[in-house]
Parts: C-alpha cells; structure tokens; sequence
C-alpha cells in the first residue's frame, strides 16, 4: 500500500469522499456546462449491480479564466446536481466542485485527475485498492450491463486497465453531421485495425470516455495528467505498457455526436472540420501501416543481434521508413532493448516499449510529411478490407456496423 502513500504525498486531495456499503467500483464523470449530465445519469441508474454499490464522483469543474457565464451555469448545474440527483440501491453519487482551478492547468486531464483522485484515496482507506475506477464523460450513455461486466471483469482478471467497447450515438444526427460522425468513427477503428494488422500489441481505443483502470494501477503509473486534451491517450500509453491491458466487449458506452469545439482535437472539432469539408477526411495511408507490419514481422530476428545485423535489417525496410529509423537511432534503440533482456519475449516487449504508440503516431505524421499524402477515411479504409478480407459495402454506415462487431480474437490474428 506504500505506493498510495507516495502517490498522495506528491498529489495532494481537494476533499475526502464518504461512500456507504460495500462499493465494488466508482465512476467518475467531469462536468464542464454540460446539462446532458442528466441524460448520463438516467442510464446509470438503469444499471444491474448483483451485489454491492458503485459510487458515482460527478466533478463540475472551470477554470479561473473561463468565460463568466460558465462559471454561473456551473454553480447553477452543481446546486441542480445536489437537489435533483438521488442515491439508489446501487449508486452513491458524490458531487465534487473543482471551480476557479488555475488556468495553465484547468482542462478536462484535471477535473479528470480530481475525481480519479479522489476515487483512488478512497479505495485505499478501505482497503480496497484492486477496486476498478470506471472513466466516462457527461454526454455519453451506458448500456445495463456497464457497471456489473466492468467491475466484474476486474474482479476475474488480472488487468491494470480495460478500454470499453463503445459507439457513437449517430440516431441523434443527421444531414451532413451524421455523414462526419461515420467517417470520424470509422477512422478510429480503421486506426486501431491497421495497427494490429501491422503487428503493434499495442493497438487498442483510448477515449477518455470508454475506459477502466484498477486503483493501484492508476497509482502505480502516476495519475492521470492534466493535459487540456488527449490525456486519455497519454495515460492509457503508460497503462498499455504493462502488459496488463484488454479490450472489454460484453458491455458498450455510447459518445455523443455533437460538435464541439473545448478541445484542440477529438470528437467535435474533427466532426465540424469533416462538415466544413463538405465530407472529405484525410487520414495516414494504409501502406505505411504495411511498411511497419514488414519492419515488425523481423523484430524477433533482431534478439541478441549486433549492430551490423540491425543496420543492414533497418536498411532492407521502405525508404520512408528507413530514414525513420536514422533519425530517432533505431540501431542504438534496439541495442539497448538487447543489452537489458534475458530472453527474446522480454526483448519483444521492452522494443515495444520503445517503439509504442507515440513513436508509431510521429512515425505516422514523418511519413506523410515526407513521403505519403494522406488520403479519404472511405478509401483506406475499402483498402484495409481488402488485406484484411473483409466484406466490403458501398454504404459507410454498414461498414462502420460491420468493424463495431468485429471478434476481439480477429484482431489477435495480425
């Protein structure tokens, strides 16, 4: 339990929560203006729960600089929240006020980090520290198995964290929305589908809304940041790192599709950009996802081999990838990965550690600065198909359908 104590004397707590009966998880929820919290809460209470509590942390957070309409309908909301917002015989909920927070750091990574926190301190006080901490977001809805087949995955597995299946809710727009919500969805699987193809153990969604992580793990790999943006993706990286991570499919959350536009990237900014484009998407292309499923297919071959090895292996790649290579010293990465490894399997991985998902995106941006033009989400995605065997439709929406119920166990082919 040590590392809970370093971890607090680093990160010190804005309260204490008080929760009652035996609570098996806790859901956090950061709150910025957003009356939808409401709609989220309605199917949280549609929950089943066989035994025990789940607290709900409900963080209605601003920063000192924000815009002082927000500020009042925060303190509005909050005080709604208080009144309106009822315990059941399976929800506690907890309302948090983060307000004023200082402006280089107030974000959604903060409210974010308050109320996992908060969650974590709490687990620890009661001894509890393999408790699951359960990630959503104001706008997003949840199906009635979402706190009992999260909570119980944790409680069979020896994950630290769990990316949640999830899909957007594309009923709730239409016209050209709908039209840039599909493409935005589908290129997040066809990311996540090209980089298992290409080989990556890493491949998995990381929206900030769609996952899970075990108190001591969130301890362990220290906190969440505070990032104003993506810092879903930085901290599930560090999660993913540990071997320990899966996909849960049994139950789905369910993003909103709307526009926004609080963020410097995600959701709403790319949907009003693919609008403003009148539907075109560019994303990376297929081929130099190709070109890592080569260089990856040979890594194993690279255990205990010596520079000259490794240098002519890095030279037999694609150009683009080559130069790649040269620049972030691929020789010397993976000398390092040999020289601090007993057998190949560790060597694989700690690679991997090397060569993760950061790495693979800057490889990405590289090669399509230099070499590749990106190309639209619809056409790499018919070619990913293609390789993949897949059926292809000429309707987006039934492609997009098809890749949300594509078997786990198929992506561990690749």
């Amino acid at each position: 339990m040590k590392v809970f104590e370093r971890y607090f004397k680093r990160n010190p707590l804005i309260g204490q929560l008080v929760f009652t009966g035996e609570v098996r998880g806790i859901v956090i929820i950061p709150i910025l203006d957003d009356p939808d919290i409401f709609r989220t809460i309605a199917s949280l209470y549609t929950c089943r729960l066989s035994r025990g509590k789940a607290g709900v942390i409900l963080v209605v957070n601003h920063g000192e600089n924000c815009d002082m309409r927000i500020k009042e309908a925060n303190r509005i909301l909050a005080e709604r929240l208080r009144k309106e917002v009822r315990n059941s015989d399976i929800l506690e909920f907890q309302v948090v006020e983060a307000f004023d927070l200082p402006a280089k750091d107030a974000g959604v990574g903060l409210a974010r980090k308050i109320a996992m926190d908060l969650a974590a301190a709490f687990f620890y006080r009661i001894a509890a520290p393999n408790a699951p901490i359960l990630s959503l977001d104001a706008d997003t809805l949840v199906d009635v198995g979402y706190l009992e087949q999260t909570i119980r995955f944790f409680e069979e597995n020896r994950v630290a964290g769990v990316s949640i299946a999830y899909a957007h809710r594309l009923e709730e727009c239409r016209g050209p929305e709908r039209t840039a919500m599909i493409k935005y969805e589908l290129y997040l699987r066809y990311y996540r589908l090209a980089l298992a193809y290409a080989g990556h153990p890493y491949a998995y969604s990381c929206i900030g809304s769609a996952f899970a992580v075990r108190a001591v793990d969130y301890v362990a790999q220290g906190g969440m940041n505070k990032r104003q943006a993506g810092e879903d993706f930085y901290f599930l990286q560090k999660l993913i790192g540990t071997g320990r991570y899966a996909l849960l499919s049994a139950t789905r959350v369910y993003p909103s599709p709307r526009f926004s536009a609080r963020t410097p990237f995600g959701t709403g900014r790319s949907v009003r950009q693919i609008v403003e484009s009148e539907g075109y998407f560019p994303v990376y292309r297929l081929e130099a996802f190709q070109s890592l499923k080569t260089f990856f297919e040979g890594v194993a071959g690279l255990y205990k081999a010596d520079d000259r090895k490794v240098e002519g292996y890095i030279k037999s790649q694609s150009s683009g990838l080559q130069n790649f290579l040269t620049r972030i010293d691929g020789i010397s990465m993976i000398a390092e990965a040999n020289a601090n490894c007993a057998s190949c399997q560790q060597f694989i991985k700690r690679f991997f550690d090397h060569f993760n998902a950061f790495r693979v995106l800057k490889y990405l941006n590289y090669i399509h600065e230099n070499q590749y033009s990106k190309m639209d989400v619809a056409d790499e995605s018919y070619q990913l198909f293609q390789v993949m065997g897949y059926p292809w439709a000429d309707n987006l929406m039934e492609n997009l359908e098809f890749l949300r119920n594509v078997p786990e166990e198929n992506l561990s082919l690749y």
